[in-house]
């Protein structure tokens, strides 16, 4: 690797970044070069033919984060990062949906809802089917979803454990057929949309299987259970 490429890392973070074609999990604590050791681990990997850019995915949790990663990448190396599959969980998911939207039952110009969309569309349902807010908040309902899909669970696959769950579960079913119709996606939707699309698809899982000879994972201990599937299937 080019000697200006590691210059500034210590041995343990040049130990980590030119690691041999292993898994392998670093740890490390905050401020400790976590981000410089991640980009400088994909251009070694670049530089040394180990992988071509289109073949490389490599996932954070923020936009922030995935903005500084590609821009810090293209200070190191001369690049084409459109083929470079970097970005959040949401957003690389994004991208799989829109290239095979078909396989997802989705159309092609599928919406995004963020949080606050989402909890509007959950307030019309309510409305629409005489849900009482004061007994039970939107914003609960909101966050009962959202752990749902986490969990990577449907609503078909719940068993409500008591009355209380009932009423939550009533809205999941509704919610979930609201949004199909609309050709809608939320956050949770984006990732559990994809992982089922990959799990249910051979041809397009063996492409991505095929396709990425490197996964890196930033801040790994955050993924939800949902991610780590996702992760696990690729």
């Amino acid at each position: 690797m080019s000697s200006d490429l590691i210059a500034n890392l210590n041995e343990q973070q040049k130990a980590a970044v030119t690691l041999p074609e292993v898994s392998s999990l670093i740890l490390a604590g905050a401020g400790s070069g976590k981000t410089s050791v991640l980009i400088s681990r994909i251009a070694f990997l670049l530089e040394h033919r180990l992988c071509t850019p289109a073949e490389l995915f490599a996932v954070t949790f923020t936009n922030k984060a995935a903005r500084e990663m590609m821009t810090r990448l293209q200070a190191k190396m001369p690049l084409n990062t459109r083929a470079l599959w970097v970005g959040t969980f949401h957003g690389l998911c994004n991208r799989m949906l829109r290239l095979h939207h078909e396989a997802a039952g989705l159309p092609v110009a599928f919406a995004i809802l963020d949080m606050s969309d989402q909890l509007g569309a959950i307030k019309r349902i309510m409305k629409a089917n005489n849900i009482n807010e004061e007994v039970l908040p939107a914003r609960k309902i909101q966050n009962y979803i959202n752990k749902q899909k986490e969990e990577g669970i449907r609503a078909k696959d719940i068993k409500p454990y008591g009355f209380g769950e009932r009423d939550l579960l009533r809205v999941y079913e509704i919610y979930e057929k609201v949004i199909n119709r609309e050709g809608a996606v939320d956050f949770g939707e984006l990732i559990l949309r994809t992982y089922e699309m990959l799990l249910n698809n051979e041809p397009i899982r063996q492409h991505y299987q095929d396709r990425f000879k490197f996964i890196l994972v930033d801040e790994f201990q955050d993924t939800n259970k949902l991610q780590y599937k996702f992760l696990k299937l690729l």
